[in-house]
């Protein structure tokens, strides 16, 4: 049975203009950027302005709206991407509830849109 997760199991790094969080392509196949949106962040049970939100992929960062632009680049299932976040700097060391949903719509599946959450309390690196 394949479980799908979106945060990584050593998943969150703290940064000097906030966080961020290492994610993983819930889904079983590679798809293009075009087919994924950030739905939501928490951090400890706080919601996260996606406005303060960059995704980082093979040396790319993108604002999240800018993905549905992006047919002919792809995320492979064994590569991780990178959420950083903007946000009051998080203690290295520190524990923190961590929650992201991300949306994928597969092209190859006409109006199924899956969201998957991943909820971890996590230590900062």
């Amino acid at each position: 049975m394949m479980k799908n997760r979106v945060v990584s199991d050593n998943g969150l790094r703290a940064t000097e203009s906030g966080f961020a969080i290492d994610v993983r392509l819930p889904w079983y196949r590679s798809l293009p950027l075009s087919t994924v949106d950030v739905a939501e962040i928490l951090l400890d049970g706080e919601p996260i302005d996606l406005a303060d939100v960059t995704f980082e992929i093979e040396g790319q960062t993108l604002r999240p709206e800018e993905l549905r632009a992006l047919t002919d680049q792809w995320w492979y299932v064994l590569d991780s991407a990178w959420l950083n976040v903007k946000h009051a700097p998080i203690v290295k060391g520190s524990e923190h509830d961590v929650a992201v949903t991300l949306a994928v719509r597969p092209p190859y599946i006409k109006g199924l849109v899956r969201l998957t959450k991943t909820e971890k309390r996590l230590v900062a690196n």
